[in-house]
């Protein structure tokens, strides 16, 4: 867990730059109560037992299911329960803040990719009503920005890294540790912590202005590099000197809330350190810490000493894409790999050519043909098989699909929404309807409205499949696997479907002529019936 979370660390998707810091300030916290603690310090506690339980119960199903943030979670528990079954209820309050201030330290930017594209929308929506109010003309696509002005034309993309997200978890950890030391009350407190949020996002949007002014007035080329660098510190600036402002005006108006009745005086007071019961059962201190050790050593044994996992099967899943749907003809893609070519060629013209299966070879550059594109050959594990077909109607409609066969480890499948911006699209809505392809058959799926830089809007629609359940939430799929590994000790064989329309899903009889589409196709690929749709 620690080896994973030191890599996720330094991983840019993850933003978590500020993470190695945040043990440091724990410890701190930690030191400056070091009096409190003896102080509160107490018999020990059969609840902080009842905590250390579901901790390691919490650990089992996070170590058996291989997700770090889960081990992260029970890390920070434990670390919180058994102090507090050790010495009380009262020391286990006062390491509440130092130790809950290690939830910082858990990367969740990937995680939460569907807020981050909420938050890019918001920015750069709020970026284009602030620059055009400047009077210079910005047009918003998506989460890309463009001037069309002769003579300072430029196309900024707001990418996940300046959607806010990384600021917004630096600052809310500065506001947090900040409003802990400056602020005396619970209430102020947490006033200081909720107006972090727009302190985040004044400080995105003054960056992402900033860029467009700069590239307005002295070229797109002078918007990367240093300033891009620089700029993201001068707004770090910005956003401390936001913080100890609204620090001070908390501290004002924590002064009103003291004279007025209506506010709780939980709320309003200091928190005050109870000393702890010092008349303390041997018996008492004998078995609570003895049942905490025993534990813990017993899950770790059991753990460890499990056997591997069965891998499931997919067995379900068909070796084909059917060649024919209803109107509509497929053909399989074929790709050259050649970087000064990368064509992309349909298996029904490489035939016509004379070329036989399997010694295709690229009709540009006499290169060999193969069935992954090179990004995919190149980030997916090998054993990832993908079943690929484009297929195109009478009147010219398009599905592009893909099948995407994952094989024992967890990257042969990851969320369309985090390579999406990478490949130059935007991501303007995403909905979840619910398909009926049958009487007793229903399919939800996750539907993403996008946008080329040339302002193209098209559509993307997937969801996964795996023996026994299909479900079109990835973190439900996650879940399904933590549980599957743990309980029944087997790894899900995943398949995602993933259908590219560049037509888009926009009126109500695209969405039904799909859904007619789906109802032949999807009994075609799929062969085992017993799945549970979530």
């Amino acid at each position: 867990m620690f080896s994973y979370t030191m890599y996720l660390f330094r991983h840019p998707l993850e933003s978590m730059s500020h993470g190695w810091l945040i043990p440091f300030i724990s410890l701190y916290a930690l030191w400056v109560q070091r009096d409190k603690l003896r102080r509160a310090s107490s018999k020990p506690s059969y609840l902080g037992l009842v905590f250390v339980v579901l901790c390691l119960i919490v650990f089992w199903f996070g170590s058996c299911g291989m997700q770090s943030r889960i081990e992260q979670v029970t890390l920070i528990g434990l670390l919180w329960s058994i102090p507090f079954a050790f010495w009380g209820r009262e020391v286990a309050r006062v390491l509440l803040f130092p130790v809950g201030y290690l939830v910082f330290t858990i990367p969740l930017t990937s995680f939460l990719d569907f807020f981050t594209v909420t938050l890019r929308l918001f920015s750069t929506n709020l970026t284009t009503l602030l620059v055009n109010g400047f009077g210079i003309n910005v047009e918003r696509v998506g989460n890309s920005l463009y001037s069309r002005v002769a003579g300072n034309e430029f196309n900024l993309s707001v990418a996940d890294g300046c959607s806010g997200i990384e600021s917004f978890f630096a600052i809310l950890a500065f506001v947090t540790i900040y409003a802990w030391i400056k602020q005396k009350t619970l209430l102020q407190k947490i006033i200081m912590v909720v107006l972090s949020i727009p302190v985040s996002v004044i400080g995105n949007t003054v960056r992402l202005s900033s860029d467009c002014i700069v590239a307005h007035f002295f070229g797109q080329q002078a918007v990367g590099g240093y300033y891009h660098d620089y700029s993201g510190m001068a707004v770090g600036l910005l956003d401390v000197f936001m913080v100890v402002f609204i620090g001070k005006l908390v501290v004002e108006l924590g002064r009103i809330i003291m004279v007025s009745n209506r506010i709780p005086n939980w709320l309003k007071q200091p928190a005050q350190v109870i000393d702890g019961d010092k008349s303390v059962s041997k018996r008492q201190t004998f078995i609570v810490p003895v049942l905490c050790v025993v534990m813990i050593l017993i899950v770790c044994f059991v753990r460890y000493r499990r056997v591997e996992p069965a891998y499931g099967s997919t067995e379900f899943i068909a070796d084909s894409l059917p060649a024919s749907i209803l109107d509509f003809t497929g053909v399989v893609p074929y790709f050259c790999h050649n970087e000064m070519c990368l064509s992309v060629s349909a298996e029904n013209e490489l035939k016509k050519s004379g070329q036989k299966v399997g010694q295709f070879k690229c009709l540009k550059c006499g290169e060999p043909l193969h069935l992954k594109a090179i990004g995919e050959s190149n980030i997916l594990p090998k054993e990832t098989v993908i079943l690929k077909r484009i297929y195109k109607s009478n009147d010219g409609l398009t599905y592009n699909v893909n099948v995407v066969i994952a094989g024992h480890t967890r990257q042969g499948i990851h969320r369309p929404e985090i390579c999406l911006p990478s490949q130059g699209f935007s991501m303007e809505k995403t909905t979840t309807p619910t398909l009926k392809l049958s009487r007793d058959m229903e399919l939800k799926i996750r539907v993403i409205d996008i946008c080329d830089q040339n302002k193209m809007n098209s559509t993307l629609v997937y969801w996964f499949a795996c023996e026994e359940r299909v479900t079109s939430s990835h973190t439900k799929r996650i879940l399904c696997d933590v549980w599957d590994r743990s309980v029944h000790n087997r790894i899900n064989r995943w398949v995602m479907f993933s259908i590219f329309i560049p037509s888009g899903l926009e009126s109500v009889e695209s969405l039904d002529r799909f859904e007619k589409f789906l109802s032949e196709f999807y009994p075609q690929v799929i062969i085992n019936e017993k799945r549970n749709s979530q």
